[in-house]
């Protein structure tokens, strides 16, 4: 990891080639930013299937300079409308004000890099001891004034007080979108697990753990209010009870540098320790462990 310090930033105006969107921001300047991108050559794709797209970068599959990264906090104001998947069998092409973006797995290896800002702090024993304990009774209020109980315990996100200023969500259908299609593609090739994964979420839907919904993202005044999981499988073919379980990933990154569990309160743990419950053990002759459902 490079640790670069900056002093210097300028004023920026982001604009599209016809100059109809301009977007102004700052920018941080470094003495260096990457090295050249792509590392080498992109052969493997068909041309002809992106010739009608008037890309945003022409000689993406070339490598060259960078000269600008765009920070995440300002992709809601670059995409728009217009989504073409199976681009050469594995990309998907995204509008934006600069023309039309690729993103997907392609066979050649080509080196990537990531970014993050961060302004230098240091905060006191006592402002984090405060911080926690804010944060705990943040949570019990809150478990204590909307946890209903109607067949099932249902209670609120304990949001934090940032969201959604400064602390936004960002646009995250697309991601949860090339999750899917991986998954769909993995579970086409075993008919078992693919009927298993069905089941498993049809059982989410009779159970009332899910429920369709809009398939346009919730925004208002430019900010995110909605979150797309990603979900995968977990397989444990010796399990006897739960062969398949579906995992949900609230910790992906939006295009806002923040996932859903980054604007959430943790909150205190709520399950027993688990070294303290096997030194208990000691105490009994025989012990009983159970799965509920």
């Amino acid at each position: 990891m490079v640790v670069q310090n900056s002093r210097k930033m300028c004023e920026v105006t982001l604009c599209s080639a016809d100059r109809a969107h301009k977007i102004k921001t700052q920018a941080i300047m470094l003495p260096q930013l990457t090295h050249f991108l792509p590392t080498s050559n992109i052969s493997h794709i068909n041309l002809e299937e992106i010739k009608q797209l008037r890309l945003a970068d022409p000689n993406c599959f070339t490598p060259n300079k960078i000269d600008m990264v765009i920070g995440s906090d300002l992709i809601p104001r670059i995409i728009l409308q217009g989504l073409q998947q199976n681009i050469s069998g594995s990309l998907i092409a995204q509008n934006t004000i600069f023309g039309w973006i690729l993103s997907g797995p392609i066979q050649e290896r080509i080196s990537t890099f990531t970014t993050q800002v961060t302004e230098p702090q240091e905060e006191s024993l006592n402002s984090l001891l405060k911080k926690f304990w804010d944060e705990e009774e943040f949570c019990e209020d809150l478990y204590q004034r909307t946890t209903t109980a109607d067949g099932r315990y249902m209670v609120k996100l304990p949001i934090k007080p940032e969201f959604p200023d400064p602390m936004a969500l960002g646009h995250s259908r697309l991601a949860a979108q090339q999750q899917y299609i991986s998954i769909e593609r993995t579970v086409e090739k075993k008919p078992g697990l693919c009927k298993r994964y069905s089941e498993v979420l049809e059982e989410y839907i009779t159970m009332d753990h899910m429920e369709p919904t809009s398939s346009q993202e919730v925004i208002k005044d430019g900010k995110y209010f909605s979150f797309y999981l990603p979900h995968h499988a977990v397989i444990k073919p010796d399990s006897k009870t739960t062969k398949v379980r579906v995992v949900f990933n609230a910790s992906r990154i939006s295009h806002s540098g923040n996932s859903l569990n980054d604007v959430l309160y943790t909150g205190p743990t709520l399950q027993n320790d688990s070294m303290l419950i096997i030194l208990r053990w000691r105490l009994y002759k025989f012990v009983f462990n159970g799965d509920i459902e």
